[in-house]
């Protein structure tokens, strides 16, 4: 794939599951990172500091997009798990903020700029489409990133532009840990799904390295989960 005149622009760098995605590239020669604090990556990237996400044409500027092809990655994002008698206004504030907003800064400071071409991906939740209890306040934030993914493809995909959403179950990474953290509790995990697995960070960054390329240029619009069938298939008949 011929991914050598693109510039991939990565948002929340930092993460976890960034990091592995990064490490693993080989089709990008340009890759600008952008995060709160930089990661040490095995591949050579542009870093840009960001301290709240806020400053995303001062960014946009210094990478240069204009006229540009460009694959454009958020892995910004929270959770707060509570139900939501429990919730302040505050919590619901700042979920929305973190992982809806920023794709709004994103997108609306990068649609203002002449671009040659554009595949963006964001990530929603499993708990968008599937009722899970205690997700009240992400799963509000996510749902709403999932309709602005489709009006977006919409509105702009007369230009060639495509957006789309990656939707997972629990990954396992650090961040998540306290949830998987004995036996009892992964077998709970696990068990939520007909495949009976856990989530790893590769199985992200496979279909996030689809998505980005021009492999996947008739896919727009699309929430594509990656939860082991837990969206639509009941795991309890077995």
């Amino acid at each position: 794939m011929d991914l050598d005149n693109h510039k991939l622009i990565v948002f929340g760098s930092s993460s976890e599951i960034a990091t592995e995605y990064i490490n693993a590239q080989k089709d990008f020669e340009n890759v600008y990172t952008i995060s709160r604090t930089k990661t040490d990556l095995n591949k050579k990237t542009t870093f840009i500091e960001t301290v709240d996400y806020k400053n995303i044409n001062e960014v946009l500027e210094l990478i240069g997009v204009e006229n540009q092809n460009l694959s454009v990655v958020n892995f910004v994002g929270s959770v707060n798990l509570r139900p939501i008698h429990l919730a302040k206004e505050a919590e619901m504030y700042e979920i929305l903020e973190t992982n809806l907003m920023t794709n709004f800064r994103i997108l609306s400071n990068l649609l203002k700029k002449n671009i040659n071409k554009l595949s963006y991906v964001c990530f929603s939740s499993v708990a968008a489409s599937y009722g899970l209890a205690n997700h009240e306040l992400i799963a509000s934030a996510k749902s709403g990133l999932e309709g602005l993914i489709r009006s977006c493809s919409a509105t702009y995909g007369h230009k060639g532009y495509r957006f789309n959403c990656i939707a997972p179950a629990l990954i396992e990474t650090k961040l998540s840990k306290k949830y998987v953290s004995n036996d009892k509790a992964r077998e709970m995990v696990s068990n939520m799904n007909i495949l009976s697995k856990i989530g790893q960070p590769s199985d992200i960054a496979k279909c996030l390295s689809w998505l980005l390329s021009d492999k996947s240029d008739f896919v727009t619009g699309q929430t594509i989960n990656i939860d082991g069938g837990m969206n639509n298939i009941n795991a309890r008949i077995r």
